[in-house]
């Protein structure tokens, strides 16, 4: 049988040109990610099959490559649905991977633990131009840590990263799952019949589509999904309201009230430009050295902070950042 030539469908060959620049990219992400404390990790590329259909990775989930059991354990006749079929996949992200790893290393890991994770991913979509089944995915993650400092790094790392690659006028956006659970609540949602509780995840992942689909197609999937129409309405109109800015802010804060846990409540104008001015006055990494010092993250320090970039880092962060 003759050799096919052409790679898979949703697959790509890279040829040494090209190979470079990505080689000179990998290096520059993980070099400034470093430079903040992460640590290099890596996970394999095929997971349980279970830990993939957990209902973490949402839509992702049917985009599974599923592996055949094999062998004995391969029994096609006994068989009664997929599932009885498969024990592993490869991976569709790098989340549901690095949920199992810590969970199965906590006890040999620094507290919090800064992981920087990249490696390629599979699913089994749609192949269009541009968009394969194969691709490269680069996360980081402050494991063990819950205060704001932890996401202030995240973003400070990650427009500092922006900056170094030549990215200009690019926007952090910034949403908080109480926030939007406290707008569900207001809208007055309810279980759907059949249910046996309101499905949070659910609605946040048809909400997260709304770039794709448009407001008319959230309302139509929420509504399928067995929402009344009434309450999907109010749901929505409350982005159509809310303007992206200290307003906005404001308006929301006003209009959850107290469906707003104490702590997400939006911070009100005034608050915000004397945090603004507080800034002003206060040097850039007055934020994070507190936390950081306080929970170090690698086995050996050096005399100089390794959380801590160059000068010509910070200003690049401070100036992209919006």
């Amino acid at each position: 049988m003759a050799m096919k030539k052409k790679p898979v469908t949703g697959m790509k060959d890279i040829l040494p040109r090209e190979m470079e620049i990505r080689d000179y990219a990998i290096g520059l992400i993980k070099d400034t990610y470093r430079r903040f404390g992460f640590t290099s990790m890596e996970t394999p590329a095929v997971e349980h099959i279970e830990n993939l259909s957990s209902k973490q990775g949402g839509e992702n989930e049917k985009l599974i490559f599923k592996i055949l059991k094999r062998g004995e354990k391969l029994k096609i006749d006994e068989a009664k649905e997929e599932i009885d079929l498969v024990d592993g996949g490869l991976r569709y992200d790098l989340t549901v991977p690095l949920s199992r790893y810590y969970s199965n290393n906590a006890n040999e890991l620094p507290s919090p633990f800064k992981a920087l994770q990249m490696g390629p991913v599979w699913r089994a979509d749609r192949p269009q131009r541009g968009r394969y089944r194969q691709f490269m995915q680069c996360d980081i993650d402050i494991l063990g840590e819950s205060s704001i400092l932890a996401e202030i790094e995240l973003i400070l790392a990650t427009t500092t990263l922006l900056g170094k690659l030549d990215f200009k006028q690019f926007t952090i956006r910034i949403n908080d799952r109480r926030i939007l659970r406290a707008m569900v609540d207001y809208a007055g949602f309810t279980a759907p019949e059949g249910a046996d509780a309101i499905d949070y995840d659910g609605i946040f992942i048809t909400l997260d589509k709304m770039d794709k689909i448009e407001l008319s197609g959230v309302r139509e999937e929420l509504i399928g999904a067995g929402y009344g129409v009434e309450t999907v309405d109010k749901y929505l109109e409350l982005f159509q309201k809310i303007t992206p800015d200290v307003e906005g802010l404001k308006t929301l804060k006003d209009t959850l009230g107290d469906f707003l846990p104490e702590r997400s409540r939006p911070t009100s104008a005034p608050s915000l430009r004397a945090w603004r001015l507080q800034r002003k006055r206060t040097s850039r990494w007055r934020l994070i050295r507190p936390w950081y010092a306080a929970c170090p993250t690698t086995q050996v320090r050096s005399s100089r902070s390794p959380w801590m970039s160059t000068a010509d880092l910070w200003v690049a962060a401070d100036g992209t950042m919006k």
